[in-house]
């Protein structure tokens, strides 16, 4: 089963920073999860929520700022005794970085139609470079539409809530998904092997519980999304 670090390795690294990238690979973990934005200059840019403030020192909505403006910032200065000061990086920049990794799933968090262009123009430039190794995830089931008519060679993945009231897997294979990714409680041995006997990979999020990592496991599990990597290394060592 593969490990992935949550937006790097979100409980021990900044997340979504080249530096918190650079200590996943240190750890010899090579499959991320990370989150797209649109900038206000139309760039895609690696950062989670849609304003600034938590993860950043600065204030304001993300596709409201400049690449340049938002590189500036440090995006690391909550985690303490971190001694790296990166800004919002661009994504380019951070698959550029993680070139050797093996899996890398691109969450998209844009909601309007005008940025699902240009999300989709973007990653149809840098898709060459990793192709089979990445997966555009997303709950908007508009964007994974507009990826499906569009981008239809750009892997898509179906991000569950843990509300998801729905066929997650009628869902998954409508919108021509390879990956399905339910939070983890809605997992069992049952939904894994029927996404399997339908030719989809199954993704989860956000496991940090040692035993419920061997679970999963157990049940057949492709690949589970952590925010402490070293966790899931230490309860998977051989």
């Amino acid at each position: 089963m593969l490990i992935i670090g949550h937006r790097g390795a979100r409980g021990e690294a900044p997340e979504n920073t080249l530096s918190g990238f650079n200590y996943l690979k240190s750890l010899g973990v090579f499959a991320l999860e990370l989150d797209i934005h649109v900038s206000k200059d139309q760039q895609l840019v690696v950062i989670h929520d849609y304003s600034l403030e938590r993860t950043t020192t600065g204030v304001g909505l993300v596709k409201e700022q400049h690449t340049a403006d938002l590189a500036a910032l440090n995006a690391c200065f909550y985690f303490k005794d971190w001694p790296y000061h990166d800004g919002v990086p661009l994504l380019k920049d951070v698959l550029a970085l993680v070139n050797d990794f093996v899996h890398v799933q691109l969450e998209v968090k844009v909601k309007d139609a005008e940025d699902y262009a240009i999300v989709g123009r973007e990653l149809a430039k840098l898709w060459p470079q990793f192709t089979h190794r990445m997966v555009t995830t997303s709950f908007n089931t508009d964007y994974l539409a507009y990826m499906q008519q569009h981008y239809p060679h750009i892997s898509r993945g179906l991000l569950v809530e843990r509300n998801f009231t729905g066929n997650i897997i009628a869902t998954a294979q409508q919108l021509d998904c390879q990956l399905i990714a339910p939070h983890h409680s809605l997992l069992n041995k049952t939904l894994i092997d029927m996404a399997h006997q339908q030719g989809l990979m199954v993704s989860t999020w956000t496991v940090n519980d040692a035993q419920r990592m061997q679970d999963l496991a157990a049940m057949g599990l492709d690949s589970l999304i952590t925010d402490y990597p070293s966790l899931a290394l230490k309860t998977f060592a051989v």
